[in-house]
């Protein structure tokens, strides 16, 4: 019955004499030992697999077997047997043979672990507890050789070992995660109030690991600002069992270093629903916020003065005229009083020092106001309470305090001033509107002999209402197609060749009084409709070079965008998708833009400039020499061509000094990889002088006028589109 009942249990038990030789093991412990035969049977202490087990002779442990399979001892004692007839001398022989971990155990102790070899090659983990059994013979057991016997309790605890390293090495894992990830885990006992905070929690909040946390300890780190925030998340999670999400401050250990945490949690009940526990992550997200931060304000703000982008300017001031409340407050536009003089005689480095201090001043002066920079020389202030004739006073204290205000630059005083245009928000609907009216007034102000303000006024309304038709017909002009293009060759100086053509857009409606491209494009400059011109514009111009004889010419054209565009997101993807969608090589397409959009939107600029050229387009900057920091964005910004301003170049061929700074732009051009065009070249001593310094393209009524697009496709070459075919590829995918 006891041998019965030892066959059916799972620990492997084994009984061996004192001097440690077996007598009886039950099922399991065969299971677990089994070899297909074998003849040894001393387990002596200290045999771990390369001991008796399988040897022909041993005297240490006094076994001596011979061929005929007899065991006998040097005790005298002795078993006889087959061992495939005798299943007792197998099982005995098989153990012995098994090199059991027994080693170490000391009998009537704790268990110990230990590892061991199995016949089959693997590696396992027992856990081996021993026993002393009384003296005698154990009934059932057989011949004995000693009186005196251990148990020996064996089982394979491989499979939990196993699972202890993968718990072990998961939770070491998740402590490196929660470290890397600057992420704890919390939990909340909502009977007891106690909170529970992994190492790693603790750590992030410069604890030792033993520190207790409580509910009310935790609320006491939260920020003053943020605790009935907090409150009020986690009691709507507790009475509606739902998840908690919530980020606000807290300090550290300190009470005095402010981080920002994201929490998020589980609500767990009891079985009847009734909330219990909230477990959850601590996610640290103060570098993330901190980033957040900074990337917004470089999107919003200007990286010169850091007052607002005009994109920014322009949606607050939006936003504010949308509101649809009693408005209050007003615009002003303030424009630096002749600041070219300021770049031509001092630097380009000193426009930049003039505009920082004239910003400064606008800060300084009024510092709850919205401030922000519209473009190379001027900037927006939009006021929160007053009138006109408030805002017209407080325009007057800016523009005076800014006179007073000497700016030194290299060792040099510069008396800088201002104009300023004025226009109460309570007279305007949209901020296309403000912005034109502040503009009509400051036009007004620098007509007065500027360090001057004025304020809008309705006398101003006819000249308003003159703009505004001159945006309705050009926009009547775009829906019947009344538009059209011209093209001004661009000449290589050297060869004498044209290069490629500049597209100018042009109005033929049949209208008086007609209009020419510097009055229409002026008065659509704060319009949405530039958005919709420059897109047909490129569409127009795309499909000009689709033509067979574009193509069969290799025409070149580029086209003006205006800074509506140079801020549309989507502008570069309209650009390419109209070249893919026509197969026109990129290259073909230039793109110009003006440096006073350069100087106004310049990561805009940049993110087109690096699209557009990477696909292979050129990207041309226009007016070059007019604005601010001609220098700077040249040399910031991925543009192929510069096109330096007529009034750069006017006098190139008969004053030194403008040859001088001509020659500058081209040698500096070419450092940079770039190519140089002059514009305006409207007489013949020109074009050889501007050759001389280098120049490499130019454009003028002396070199060719402007004419139809329609007449130059007429004109040129019809070959075989087919030849450049291949250069498309890469681009056309």
């Amino acid at each position: 019955m006891t041998g019965s009942v030892a066959d059916v249990v799972s620990t492997g038990l084994l009984v061996a004499t004192s001097d440690n030789r077996v007598v009886w093991a039950n099922r399991a412990l065969l299971d677990l030992v089994a070899t297909g035969g074998g003849v040894a049977y001393d387990i002596a202490a200290g045999v771990v697999g390369d001991g008796i087990a399988g040897a022909a002779h041993d005297s240490a442990a006094g076994v001596v077997r011979d061929g005929a399979g007899l065991v006998s001892t040097v005790g005298g004692g002795y078993w006889r047997g087959e061992p495939d007839a005798d299943p007792v001398y197998s099982a005995r022989v098989a153990v012995a043979e098994a090199g059991l971990p027994l080693a170490g155990v000391v009998p009537d102790t704790e268990p110990r672990e230990a590892q061991w070899q199995a016949p089959d090659g693997t590696t396992r983990w027992l856990e081996v507890r021993a026993r002393t059994l009384a003296g005698g013979r154990p009934p059932g057991l057989g011949q004995v050789v000693s009186d005196g016997f251990v148990l020996y309790e064996i089982a394979d605890v491989t499979g939990r070992r196993r699972e202890e390293e993968t718990l072990r090495l998961r939770e070491r894992w998740l402590r490196h995660v929660e470290t890397i990830a600057r992420t704890g885990i919390w939990e909340w006992d909502l009977v007891t109030n106690e909170m529970e905070w992994s190492d790693e929690l603790l750590a992030m909040f410069g604890y030792p690991t033993d520190t207790h946390i409580d509910y009310d300890t935790f609320q006491l780190l939260v920020h003053p600002e943020d605790r009935a925030t907090v409150e009020s998340v986690f009691d709507q999670a507790i009475a509606t069992v739902t998840p908690v999400e919530v980020t606000h401050r807290m300090y550290l250990a300190d009470r005095l270093t402010e981080c920002v945490l994201e929490w998020r949690g589980d609500v767990l009940t009891d079985d009847s629903g009734t909330p219990i526990r909230i477990m959850g992550t601590a996610h640290d997200v103060t570098e993330l916020i901190r980033i957040r931060r900074e990337l917004a304000h470089a999107a919003a703000h200007e990286p010169l003065t850091e007052v607002l982008n005009r994109r920014a300017t322009t949606a607050l001031l939006a936003e504010r005229l949308a509101a649809g409340v009693e408005r209050t407050g007003a615009l002003l536009l303030v424009d630096v009083d002749n600041f070219k003089i300021v770049n031509d005689l001092r630097g380009h480095s000193a426009g930049d020092t003039v505009m920082r201090s004239v910003a400064q001043s606008l800060g300084e002066t009024l510092p709850a106001a919205v401030i922000g920079r519209l473009g190379d020389d001027e900037f927006a202030v939009v006021l929160q309470t007053g009138d006109g004739l408030d805002a017209l006073a407080v325009a007057d204290t800016l523009r005076e305090q800014v006179a007073r205000h000497t700016v030194m630059v290299d060792g040099f005083a510069v008396r800088v001033t201002v104009s300023i245009g004025v226009v109460s928000l309570s007279a305007v609907g949209d901020c296309d509107t403000a912005l034109a009216h502040a503009g009509l007034a400051l036009s007004e102000a620098k007509d007065a002999g500027r360090n001057c303000a004025r304020l809008f006024t309705p006398e101003r309304h006819e000249y308003l209402t003159r703009r505004t038709l001159v945006v309705q017909r050009i926009r009547d002009a775009l829906d019947a197609g009344l538009l059209a293009l011209d093209a001004q060759p661009v000449v290589d100086l050297t060869s004498h060749e044209v290069q490629g053509y500049e597209v100018l857009l042009r109005l033929h409606d049949g209208q008086h009084p007609e209009l020419g491209p510097a009055e229409f494009i002026s008065a659509l400059a704060h319009s949405d409709l530039a958005l919709s011109l420059d897109r047909w514009v490129v569409q127009q111009t795309v499909a000009a070079l689709a033509s067979v004889a574009a193509r069969g010419a290799r025409l070149r054209l580029h086209v003006n965008i205006s800074s509506r565009s140079v801020e549309d997101p989507d502008f570069a993807d309209f650009v390419l998708s109209a070249l893919r969608a026509a197969r026109v090589d990129p290259s073909q397409l230039g793109i110009e833009i003006a440096e006073s959009v350069a100087v106004a939107a310049a990561d805009a600029v940049r993110q087109l400039a690096e699209t557009l050229t990477g696909a292979g387009c050129r990207f041309t900057l226009d007016d070059f020499g007019v604005g601010l920091g001609s220098f700077v964005y040249l040399r910031n910004l991925p543009f192929t061509n510069v096109k330096i301003d007529g009034d750069f170049l006017r006098h190139v061929d008969t004053s030194p000094a403008d040859a001088v700074l001509v020659d500058a732009v081209v040698r500096i051009a070419r450092c940079l990889g770039m190519y140089t065009i002059a514009e305006s070249v409207d007489r013949e001593s020109l074009a050889p002088a501007l050759r001389d310094l280098g120049v490499d393209y130019a454009q003028g009524f002396h070199l060719g006028p402007p004419r139809p697009l329609t007449e130059l496709l007429a004109g040129t070459s019809d070959a075989d589109p087919q030849t450049h075919e291949a250069g498309l590829n890469s681009f056309l995918g």
